[in-house]
């Protein structure tokens, strides 16, 4: 998998880049992709926003001469706009959600994703990814796919209150979005080998399973008990659903940061019996 990475960071990359600007495209003739009054429809600014954060990685990896300085300004630049776009949507929603406007705004929950993946980029731009316990570039990828999760139970169960804004249901996660958001994680994910994550699928199959079973669980669980309580369709709020997701999630960063001090702890103790011999 491992020499394979790069290829598929690329494809992923690309993918997005490329998505991002025909969703763009589509707005700006007026005819937004899967557009509907009645959900989440992916915005405008999430596409520009997500054709940064692309852009920049593939002028990175194929224009020799791009300046750092120009990559940290993007990302600046698209952090604190997402991060104006909260505070704006919890302090004023009414003014800017509205179903007369033509312009959808990028949900609170899209905004997040994006502000945890341009936090994880400046940070690697600043230093490669360290190598101790504190696996802090693992912990901000899997926070920005929270969001996402949330808004899959939306979309499964028609609940309005993970799916989009009360005021306007067109402010959301949409599924397109959703894919362009996972298709940048996988990107993410694959281009840092450096990553707690890498070292530890690459301890073996037991390994890899482990994961796998921590990761869906986090999608599975909840599902499980909304379908077992009864919350199906239409239900307008949220419950103990959400409790399970977050306690999935935990357990699944908890399990890394502990896997990530026993293998720094056996490194220190390695190191310190090589000095006595």
């Amino acid at each position: 998998m491992e020499e394979y990475s790069d290829k598929l960071s690329r494809f992923f990359d690309s993918l997005t880049f490329a998505g991002s600007i025909l969703v763009i495209l589509f707005w700006s003739v007026g005819s937004p992709l899967f557009y509907t009054p009645d959900g989440p429809v992916m915005s405008i600014f999430t596409a520009i926003s997500l054709l940064l954060l692309s852009g920049i990685r593939l002028a990175r990896r194929y224009l020799l001469r791009w300046p750092v300085t120009l990559s940290l300004a993007v990302l600046v630049i698209t952090g604190g706009g997402n991060m104006s776009s909260i505070m704006m949507m919890t302090a004023a929603p009414g003014v800017l959600a509205r179903t007369s406007s033509p312009i959808v705004m990028t949900s609170v929950f899209t905004s997040l994703g994006i502000l945890f993946f341009c936090t994880y980029e400046l940070l690697v731009y600043l230093r490669n990814t360290p190598k101790n316990v504190f696996i802090l570039d693992d912990i901000l990828i899997h926070l920005a796919l929270v969001p996402g999760e949330l808004s899959l139970l939306g979309h499964i169960f028609n609940n309005p209150t993970y799916l989009s804004m009360g005021i306007d249901p067109r402010v959301g996660i949409s599924i397109l979005e959703m894919g362009f958001m996972a298709s940048f994680a996988a990107s993410t994910i694959l281009s840092n080998h450096n990553l707690f994550l890498w070292q530890f699928l690459k301890g073996g199959l037991s390994n890899q399973i482990i994961f796998l079973s921590l990761f869906s669980n986090q999608y599975i669980a909840p599902v499980i008990y909304l379908l077992w309580a009864g919350k199906g369709e239409g239900n307008g709020s949220f419950g103990l659903e959400l409790f399970i997701m977050l306690a999935g999630v935990f357990a699944t960063l908890a399990f890394l940061i502990i896997q990530a001090y026993n293998q720094n702890s056996n490194l220190s103790l390695s190191e310190t019996e090589s000095r006595d011999k």
